[in-house]
């Protein structure tokens, strides 16, 4: 199948691609530790991708593949989104225990909403950690760190992304979704590559 015929596939491979190239491009220097929960943000947005990208391609008994990679996604991607985004922009080398209880909460509200089959649930949590990123972002800036206002701007267009089907652009809104999603990752990694510059 030609994936140009698709936009869907199209846009799926884009951020799945992105992800691991930024992924692999800019936190091979970071610490271990917050490595792993980059690597999970990141892990979790490449495999919710992949998974629709083989669901779009015609690949039948993915519905609930898609719908756990999602739930995982919207909680434990999230979660670990926010405690790394601390640890960016404060400069703080994270321990065994904010590692580990991170991993767990974020782990327990995707046991929750999976269990109890809440999805819609995963989307509030999801908002909630872009919105406590945003305010990292904001500490960050009144601290004149240039890695704060990439961060700013990732998760700025990661709240876009959730409300694409709003926007008034002549595309689905699922692919919206998709290249804001892009967008957001490519930010992250340049807020990784200037963290330790100022921004006046």
């Amino acid at each position: 199948m030609n994936i140009f015929l698709n936009p869907h596939i199209f846009s799926n491979l884009v951020l799945t691609i992105t992800s691991l190239f930024v992924f692999f491009r800019y936190f091979r220097q970071q610490p271990v530790l917050i490595r792993w929960l980059w690597g999970i943000f990141f892990g979790s947005i490449s495999l919710v991708a992949l998974t629709d990208l083989l669901f779009y391609a015609g690949v039948e008994g993915l519905e609930m593949a898609r719908e756990i990679f999602g739930a995982g996604e919207m909680t434990l991607g999230a979660m670990c989104l926010v405690t790394a985004s601390w640890c960016l922009i404060m400069r703080y080398d994270s321990g065994k225990y904010l590692f580990y209880s991170t991993v767990g909460l974020g782990a327990l509200l995707f046991y929750c909403i999976t269990w109890f089959r809440v999805e819609y649930v995963g989307l509030i949590i999801k908002a909630f950690c872009i919105l406590v990123a945003l305010l990292i972002s904001c500490v960050g800036l009144a601290n004149r760190q240039k890695s704060a206002l990439w961060t700013l701007f990732s998760m700025m267009l990661l709240a876009l992304s959730t409300k694409s089907g709003k926007l008034p652009l002549p595309m689905d809104p699922v692919d919206i979704n998709h290249y804001m999603m892009v967008l957001s990752v490519i930010c992250v990694g340049r807020a990784v590559r200037d963290q330790y510059k100022i921004l006046f």
